[in-house]
């Protein structure tokens, strides 16, 4: 099977979408399936990662972010993931002869063209996709989209200690804002602990972050091609609310999760009802002392950190990727 997938990566959207469509992408290489990233993206390290021999995929860049041209194809899958993607865009790949999965999170648009939406946050359910008769509606943590080096952590529950030691700070592929270095800040005079700091690919302040002094040791990473190997050591993390939280919860790290971007509000919100990770409300606003005090109030409760580990493992299972494929060939 033929797979086309148009997923977009630069400073105003962030890396999210582009990394979901990477484990997407990954899935259906292991099916055997040959899959065409066609995508606008800003970052050296992702264009870079995405035409790794390793991966194996074809990869087209677009000069333009509005290019909206694929080559016409019959009886193949086309993925559409970005907020900024409209109606005609995936009405333009249904005229061009594919089938269409939608990865969508917020149902803003008029009408959905897609024979099958997929969104795999908590707060899917309450929301109402416009759509055309037939078309499959995923949605929920069932299938949320891990990538390949997740795949080798699975069945793996986390240990939870009395000390946390061990303190990852990663708030997504971008970070336009610098956040990241907000957090650092704010825990630079905590002792006896180790600090990671993972910054992605499309992140422009990593010298900046770099000259924050700490007391505690400090490591700081950026494009990491195996994340779920820098997360299985970790005690405790700080975060925001995109797909990270969804890799977090997978391998069972408790976290303190704060907002970036106003999509992550619902996202976060879905966390809270649940009780899956302590919300630190915007980070924008958050104090340095209001962060550090979650965190330490976090790590400060092993029956917590306990309870969410737990929660998080069950929710997430790693078969997400598996259940969207099987949804696929059903409809093929």
């Amino acid at each position: 099977m033929n797979i086309v997938i148009r997923a977009d990566a630069y400073p105003e959207i962030g890396t999210g979408h582009l990394m979901r469509s990477l484990a997407l992408g990954q899935a259906f290489k292991d099916c055997g399936w040959r899959v065409t990233f066609v995508t606008y993206c800003e970052s050296p390290g992702l264009i870079a990662r995405l035409s790794a021999p390793e991966e194996g995929f074809d990869v087209l860049l677009l000069k333009d972010k509005s290019d909206t041209a694929l080559p016409p194809h019959k009886n193949s899958w086309a993925v559409a993931d970005g907020v900024a993607f409209d109606s005609r865009l995936h009405k333009s790949m249904k005229d061009a002869g594919y089938k269409l999965l939608i990865i969508d999170d917020m149902a803003a648009l008029d009408f959905y063209h897609g024979d099958i939406i997929l969104n795999q946050n908590l707060h899917a359910h309450s929301l109402r996709y416009n759509h055309k008769d037939g078309t499959r509606l995923l949605l929920g943590s069932d299938y949320i989209l891990l990538r390949r080096e997740f795949m080798r952590q699975m069945g793996i529950k986390k240990i939870i200690t009395d000390k946390c030691i061990n303190i990852l700070i990663t708030l997504g592929g971008a970070d336009r804002e610098n956040f990241t270095q907000k957090v650092l800040n704010s825990i630079k005079t905590l002792r006896d602990i180790k600090i990671t700091v993972v910054v992605g690919a499309g992140n422009p302040n990593i010298e900046s972050i770099k000259t924050v002094k700490t007391t505690a040791p400090v490591t700081i990473i950026q494009s990491v091609n195996d994340m779920a190997g820098a997360m299985a050591s970790q005690d405790v993390a700080i975060t925001s609310g995109g797909t990270t939280v969804w890799e977090l919860a997978f391998m069972g790290i408790p976290s303190v999760v704060g907002r970036i971007a106003p999509i992550e509000d619902y996202l976060v919100e879905g966390l809270n009802r649940l009780g899956l990770f302590i919300d630190c409300g915007w980070f924008k606003t958050a104090t340095e002392d209001e962060i550090r005090g979650n965190l330490l109030k976090l790590s400060a409760n092993m029956k917590l950190r306990k309870e969410m580990s737990a929660l998080a493992q069950r929710l997430v299972d790693g078969h997400g990727r598996d259940r969207v494929i099987e949804a696929m060939r059903a409809r093929t």
